[in-house]
C-alpha cells in the first residue's frame, strides 16, 4: 500500500511538472491595448445618427463618420452639403461639387493632425431628434459647437453655428444624413470654414 501511495504521488508530481513546463501557470504578456474601434450603432432611429456622428469624431473613426451620410449604394440620393456664406467665401469653388468622398477626406486630414491624446467633439442643441418623419425623411435644425484640437498654427479649432439636416430612411430601415446646410452666426467660425481649411 505505501508503494502504491508513493507511486501515485510520484505520478502526480511528474504531471504537475509537465504542466508547469508547458507554461500553463506562467505569467502571460499583457495584451496590447485595443485601438479605437467602431462605436457605430445601426441607425434605426434618427437620433442614433447624431450619436454615431459624435462617436466618430470622439474616436477618430472616419469610416463611421462616412456611414452617417447618404450613400447611393444604400438606395439613397447622393449626399449634398450646402456651405455657409462664410465657408463659400473662404473657398469659392470648393463646395460646388462637394461629395461624400470629400466629406470623409477632410476629416481624415484633421484626425492625422490632432494633438496627442486629444479628440474632436461636437455638441448639438437640441441633442435629440424628436421631429416626426414626413414619408421617409425628417428635417432637423440645431445649433452646434464642434472642437478640432489640431496642430496647425493660425487655423481655427472651434466651429460654432447652426445646421439643417435632412435625414432619409434607407431600404435597410436605417437613417442617414442626405443633406446638410451650414449656417454661420456672427462672430463665430462655421463648420464650413473648417472643411475648407482641411480640404487642400
Amino acid at each position: 500500500m505505501p508503494c502504491l501511495r508513493r507511486a501515485a504521488l510520484l505520478l502526480l508530481g511528474v504531471a504537475i511538472a509537465g504542466v508547469a513546463g508547458c507554461g500553463l501557470f506562467a505569467t502571460r504578456d499583457p495584451e496590447p491595448p485595443t485601438s479605437a474601434g467602431s462605436n457605430f450603432e445601426p441607425p434605426t432611429a434618427p437620433t442614433l445618427v447624431l450619436r454615431n456622428l459624435e462617436n466618430a469624431l470622439k474616436f477618430s473613426n472616419p469610416s463611421d463618420y462616412r456611414r452617417c451620410f447618404s450613400d447611393s449604394s444604400r438606395g439613397l440620393p447622393p449626399f449634398r452639403f450646402f456651405a455657409s456664406a462664410q465657408g463659400a467665401s473662404a473657398a469659392p469653388t470648393l463646395f460646388a461639387d462637394w461629395s461624400i468622398e470629400r466629406e470623409e477626406k477632410y476629416l481624415r486630414t484633421i484626425f492625422a493632425e490632432l494633438q496627442p491624446d486629444l479628440a474632436c467633439s461636437v455638441i448639438f442643441t437640441p441633442s435629440e431628434i424628436t421631429e416626426l418623419p414626413i414619408g421617409d425623411s425628417i428635417q432637423f435644425t440645431a445649433s452646434y459647437l464642434a472642437r478640432f484640437p489640431h496642430t496647425r498654427s493660425a487655423v481655427e479649432q472651434i466651429a460654432e453655428g447652426e445646421l439643417q439636416f435632412t435625414l432619409r430612411l434607407s431600404r435597410l430601415n436605417e437613417w442617414a444624413i442626405a443633406s446638410w446646410r451650414d449656417i454661420a452666426i456672427p462672430g463665430k467660425t462655421s463648420w464650413s470654414v473648417i472643411k475648407a481649411r482641411f480640404s487642400n
